[in-house]
C-alpha cells in the first residue's frame, strides 16, 4: 500500500519517513510517496486513485491549502476511499471540531502533539480502514455483478451467448487470461450431447489450442476423483457441478490464477447459473442440427 505524504518542509517529510520506517501491512512493505503542494496531492492522488493514506498539512503554498486538497480529492476526483488525516502546525487555521464537520477527513494529527508513536498508530488504523473499505466495496460489486448475471441469462437465447455471460463474470470476479466452461448432458432416449465454451483476455490471440490443452489437464483431473470439489488444477482453479436429476454435469475453470476468499465463494454460483442454462436449453431449444460441441473465443 501506498501513504502520501503531503508537506511543504522536507524536515517534515524526513521525520515522518523515519518514525514509519519499517511499517508493513499485510506482509508487505508500506510505500512513501512525497508531495510539497496541494496542488501536487491531488495531482498524485489523480495519477494513482488507489494511494491508501495521506498525511495532509493544512497551510502550505496557500493558508488553506490542504483543505482544498481534501474536497477536490474527495468532490472532483470523487475518492471517498482514501483515509485521509490532517497534519497541521497551526491549528487556528483549521481548527479541529470545525475542520471535522466541514471536511471529509478521518483523522486530525496537530503537529505539536504528534508523536512517532501516536503517528505510527494513526496510519497503521487509517491502512486497516482502507482495507476494509476496499474490500467491502469488492463485496457489493460482486454481489451486483452475479444478480446481473442472473437477471441477464435468457433461456431463447443461444447457449454459447449464456455461457459468455457467465465466463465474462467469472474474468471479471477473479482476472484470468482465459475462462472455459464445460458441460455435458445425458438425457434419455437422446444422443450425449456437449458444450464447451471459452473466453479469453485477448481477443487478439486464438486461445482456441490453450483452451483445449487447459480442457484436457481439467478432465484428466476430475476423472480421477470420485466426488470431485473446486480445487487447484493445471495452473488455475476448477468448480466442477452436475445437473438437475443426475442428467450431465460440467465445470468451470478459470486460468492462472489464485482466487481469494471471496471468489472462491462466487464461482460456485456462476457455475450454477451455467448448469441452469444447460438445463434450460436442453428442454426448451432444439438441438443444433450436425454439432455436439460449441466452442467459443472472444474477448471480455
Amino acid at each position: 500500500m501506498k501513504i502520501l505524504v503531503v508537506d511543504d518542509e522536507p524536515d517534515v517529510i524526513a521525520v515522518t519517513r523515519l518514525s514509519l520506517r519499517g511499517m508493513r501491512h499485510g506482509g508487505v512493505p508500506v510505500e512513501l510517496v512525497e508531495a510539497g503542494t496541494g496542488r501536487d496531492a491531488v495531482a498524485a492522488m489523480r495519477a494513482d486513485p488507489g494511494i491508501a493514506v495521506i498525511l495532509l498539512d493544512v497551510v502550505m503554498e496557500t493558508d488553506t491549502a490542504g483543505l482544498d486538497a481534501c474536497r477536490a480529492i474527495r468532490d472532483e476526483l470523487g475518492n471517498r476511499f482514501v483515509r485521509i488525516l490532517l497534519r497541521t502546525g497551526q491549528p487556528g487555521a483549521a481548527p479541529e471540531r470545525a475542520t471535522i464537520d466541514d471536511y471529509d477527513i478521518d483523522g486530525y494529527l496537530p503537529k505539536a502533539e504528534l508523536t512517532t508513536n501516536r503517528l505510527y498508530a494513526a496510519v497503521r488504523t487509517a491502512l486497516k480502514a482502507y482495507e476494509e473499505l476496499i474490500d467491502l466495496d469488492r463485496h457489493h460489486k460482486v454481489l451486483a455483478l452475479l444478480n446481473e448475471t442472473a437477471i441477464a441469462l435468457h433461456p431463447y437465447e443461444p447457449l454459447r451467448f449464456m455461457l459468455e455471460r457467465i465466463l465474462g463474470a467469472a474474468a471479471a470476479i477473479t482476472p484470468t487470461p482465459l475462462a472455459l466452461v464445460s458441460l455435458s448432458l445425458h438425457r434419455s432416449g437422446d444422443a450425449p450431447r456437449q458444450w464447451r465454451v471459452h473466453l479469453a483476455a485477448d481477443p487478439s490471440t486464438d486461445a482456441t489450442p490453450a483452451a483445449s490443452a487447459a480442457a484436457a489437464k481439467v478432465d484428466a483431473y476430475l476423472a480421477g476423483e470420485s466426488e470431485p470439489e473446486p480445487a487447484s488444477v493445471a495452473g488455475g482453479y476448477v468448480v466442477p457441478f452436475t445437473l438437475h436429476d443426475g442428467l450431465g454435469g460440467g465445470w468451470l475453470y478459470v486460468d492462472a490464477v489464485v482466487p481469494d476468499t471471496l471468489a472462491r465463494s462466487a464461482l460456485p454460483l456462476l457455475a450454477a447459473h451455467a448448469a441452469n442454462a444447460v438445463y434450460s436449453a436442453a428442454f426448451r431449444q432444439a438441438p443444433e442440427p450436425h454439432r455436439a460441441v460449441i466452442l467459443g473465443s472472444s474477448g471480455p
